[in-house]
C-alpha cells in the first residue's frame, strides 16, 4: 500500500465504473409503441456498470490501402485514501 499525498493515510487500489441506463431490447419490448408522456423508462430500462477506458493515438499509421492513425486503449485504475477519500486515477496497459 502507498501513502496518500494529501494526508498521509493508507491508499487502496480499485477501478472506476460508470452506471449506464439502456433501454431493454428483449422480445417483450419489440412491439412496444414509442415512449408516451408519463411513461416511466426506469421500469423498462437495464442498468449496467461499464469500466472507464483511456484511448490515445500512438502516432503510427496502420492499414494497407487506407491509412488511419493507430489508437491504443487502456484500462483506468486508481487508488483511494482510506482516511480522506482522495482518489488518483491512472491508465494501465
Amino acid at each position: 500500500m502507498s501513502e496518500c499525498p494529501k494526508c498521509g493515510g493508507k491508499m487502496i487500489q480499485g477501478e472506476a465504473y460508470i452506471n449506464v441506463d439502456t433501454l431493454s431490447t428483449s422480445s417483450m419490448m419489440s412491439g412496444m409503441m414509442p415512449t408516451m408522456p408519463g411513461m416511466n423508462l426506469e421500469s423498462v430500462g437495464i442498468k449496467q456498470e461499464k469500466r472507464i477506458k483511456w484511448r490515445e493515438k500512438t502516432g503510427e499509421k496502420t492499414g494497407f490501402l487506407i491509412k488511419s492513425e493507430e489508437v491504443r486503449t487502456m484500462s483506468v485504475k486508481g487508488i483511494r485514501c482510506l482516511e480522506c477519500g482522495y482518489i488518483e486515477l491512472y491508465a494501465q496497459k
